[in-house]
């Protein structure tokens, strides 16, 4: 069975427009890659509470949860305070991030430089030579940052942790309107269960009206249907496979 996910983007400035959410666009892109079934994205804003609140419900419910933003130095950089309190965990001092952080501010650090060593108990560190500061990961949470550049680096490392079979995938482009394929598709849907079909109409195009995906993780069984699909549709209605 393929695995679950969940993004909780985390932020005033994404919920105020000022800032542009790009990083669930990405990750999207990069789970279905990998077949892990993205089930939800939720935005909630700088709150210890909302941002407890989702991490538990998530972490709970899917198998991999990502949260971007909210680990920063400043005021409104909350999001490992909640998740702590999500979980009833204290914050502590990490010897390994301090010592980074030594290195890269001098041997006194302030109260805000501090701040981002703090991690939940029971956290872990992953470190990889592709990023300079290690990400970290607390149950099935990993902890990404809100900057995109650096979110795509880390998650880059986090690729590496997964080991799922690939999502195999067909299109049919169509000459023919929606209304007059949905009969054919409501076949094809009930008789393979473990393909997922999706159809898409496709405006201001002259030479298809319509595209349909076909996604499974069993080779057998997505080529049946696809055939089966084809079989069912007049071949000059058809435009490309």
């Amino acid at each position: 069975m393929a695995k679950t996910a969940g993004i909780i983007i985390i932020g005033d400035e994404i919920l105020s427009g000022k800032v542009q959410d790009l990083n669930s666009q990405f990750m999207v892109k990069e789970l279905r890659l990998h077949s892990i079934h993205l089930r939800r994205i939720s935005v909630v804003p700088d709150d210890i509470d909302e941002i407890a609140n989702e991490v538990k419900n998530f972490s709970e419910r899917f198998d991999y949860v990502f949260t971007s933003g909210g680990i920063g130095p400043t005021h409104d950089d909350v999001t490992i305070e909640g998740i702590a309190k999500a979980f009833n965990v204290k914050l502590t001092l990490n010897d390994s991030i301090k010592k980074f952080l030594h290195t890269r501010y001098g041997r006194m650090l302030t109260p805000e430089q501090l701040k981002i060593a703090e991690i939940p108990e029971g956290a872990e560190l992953v470190a990889d030579e592709a990023i300079s500061f290690p990400m970290m990961v607390f149950k099935n949470i990993y902890i990404l940052p809100g900057i995109p550049e650096y979110l795509v680096k880390k998650f880059g490392v986090i690729e590496k942790l997964f080991h799922e079979q690939p999502i195999l995938l067909k299109k049919v482009f169509i000459k023919e309107y929606e209304p007059e394929i949905a009969p054919h598709l409501n076949v094809v849907v009930k008789t393979y269960k473990d393909v997922k079909i999706g159809s898409y109409p496709v405006v201001g195009n002259k030479d298809y009206y319509v595209m349909i995906t076909l996604e499974s993780l069993d080779e057998k069984s997505l080529n049946s249907a696809l055939n089966d699909l084809l079989q069912k549709i007049p071949k000059k209605k058809i435009i490309k496979v």
